[in-house]
């Protein structure tokens, strides 16, 4: 035991660092199934991935954007790839963002160790760890949910260039701001305060910039290879968004009236489900402290102005984005905000009352963290209903479902994913029985108000209950 005490009280450094990593961690996996999305983005990138692995090709291009017309490069299925190496689960790309999630805390400590105390990088980590916002979009699979990770790490390189003089800082700063691009356009920020943090620090020679250039060009070269074979495509749709759809039809949402809404409603919003366990009053407080400082107070510090020049700069690339801003679109944000506000509170109170303060942030946070609330999660209800089917010799399902909203797509996936796969993929109720003996049961999935067959006769099915959640879909089984 005194060895073991001993050990504590010689690497607390160490001991702290991966205790935060696994709070992270615990409240980020913690009953993941129950968390991870299943809809449409979600089925779409799982096939996308699947059909490329099954057929031996190259990905070139990611997930469509959610605005224009045009797609992503290609890094977030490289992520998704890696996670269907291991598992064809839904579950475990969800897991691989758990991951980026949980050491985003690690980068957060090592950054305010280094550049500004560790006071700051204690408490700073341990915010992240507990934020709200933060977990909720650290459990499921979607390309902008792993940013933070990406946009911390981009700034410990920076600094680790700037400040430090380590040449390794420059190279890897160039890439994990690039792969954040990659992941979402928020990411551009991140990558153009890169560029624009070089040439203020004056740290950017001709012979660097053509090293930058040629990494980020390398970073993107399965979108080129895609771009040259497909007529350039995708680059005439984002300078079509640029141009002309930015100056068009989202007109209504620029401008400075509409910038000042999303600054007192969305962003204090934002703020609040980031720090304040999703409590807009103490956003409004976080908001006004954030601002104010921002505008008013001067930092000797060179390390928190380079700070602060990024969120004003994140501030202005922000009004010029013509279209509405919600939180996914500030993913990037969450680790800056949560370090500059622990700035404040830790430079402008009192040291025991800034203590109390963030201890009593952190506790709150837990107490009323999204880990612990119950979920209704449509994903384990269609995952129970495929296993009930499942469990059926020579099973083949029929769908009468909408097409639209991907409830089809969702079973299909979990039915190719299953160990015993159906016959076929989709069965015809009126002519694939009449002429495939193979089939000895068949089910019929059907969304409520489609759910009447013009060649169904009901007398002929069992419904089959599904008591998880109500999906709008009913699920009978022929007997025969």
């Amino acid at each position: 035991m005194k060895k073991f005490l001993n050990f504590f009280k010689n690497n607390q450094r160490t001991v702290f660092i991966v205790w935060v990593i696994l709070l992270a961690f615990f409240l980020r996996v913690f009953r993941l199934p129950d968390f991870i999305s299943y809809h449409q983005d979600q089925v779409r990138d799982l096939f996308y991935v699947q059909n490329h692995f099954q057929q031996g090709q190259m990905i070139l291009l990611g997930p469509k954007a959610s605005v224009g017309d045009f797609f992503l490069p290609p890094f977030w299925y490289y992520i998704m790839g890696f996670a269907y190496f291991f598992s064809s689960s839904p579950v475990a790309p969800a897991f691989i963002v758990v991951i980026f999630g949980s050491l985003t805390t690690l980068f957060i400590y090592l950054f305010c160790e280094k550049f500004l105390n560790k006071k700051v990088a204690v408490f700073s980590s341990l915010l992240y760890a507990v934020s709200p916002l933060s977990i909720d979009y650290s459990r499921f699979a979607w390309n902008p949910n792993p940013i933070p990770f990406f946009t911390i790490a981009a700034f410990y390189f920076l600094y680790i260039y700037i400040y430090k003089q380590k040449n390794y800082g420059l190279i890897l700063g160039a890439i994990t701001a690039n792969l954040a691009l990659q992941l979402h356009y928020q990411g551009m920020v991140v990558l153009a305060f890169f560029f624009l943090a070089l040439i203020i620090s004056k740290k950017l020679s001709i012979k660097q910039f053509i090293k930058l250039i040629i990494i980020n060009l390398v970073l993107f070269l399965p979108f080129f290879i895609h771009e040259f074979s497909h007529h350039f495509e995708n680059t005439k749709g984002i300078l079509n968004f640029l141009f002309k759809t930015q100056s068009g039809s989202s007109l209504k949402f620029f401008g400075i009236p509409f910038f000042i809404k999303f600054i007192f409603e969305d962003f204090s919003s934002f703020i609040g489900s980031t720090l304040f366990f999703k409590n807009q009053i103490f956003g409004f407080v976080g908001l006004f402290a954030l601002g104010f400082s921002l505008l008013f107070v001067k930092s000797k510090e060179p390390t928190i102005r380079l700070i602060k020049y990024f969120l004003i700069f994140s501030f202005i690339m922000l009004f010029f984005y013509k279209n509405s801003l919600i939180n996914f679109y500030l993913l990037f944000l969450i680790p800056i905000i949560i370090i500059y506000l622990t700035i404040i509170i830790n430079d402008f109170l009192p040291e025991k009352i800034s203590a109390a303060i963030i201890f009593l942030i952190i506790f709150l946070n837990l107490y009323f963290s999204p880990t612990f609330i119950e979920n209704k999660s449509a994903y384990k209800a269609v995952k129970n209903a495929v296993d009930i089917i499942a469990k059926n010799e020579n099973y083949c399902p029929s769908y009468r479902i909408f097409n639209q909203n991907y409830i089809k797509s969702k079973y299909q996936y979990l039915f190719f994913i299953n160990k015993n796969k159906p016959v076929n993929i989709n069965c015809d109720l009126t002519t694939y029985l009449q002429s495939n003996p193979k089939v000895k049961n068949t089910f019929y999935i059907c969304e409520a108000p489609l759910c009447p067959y013009e060649y169904v006769n009901f007398s002929q099915f069992k419904e089959i209950s599904q008591k998880l959640f109500d999906t709008g879909v009913k699920i009978y089984k022929l007997e025969r």
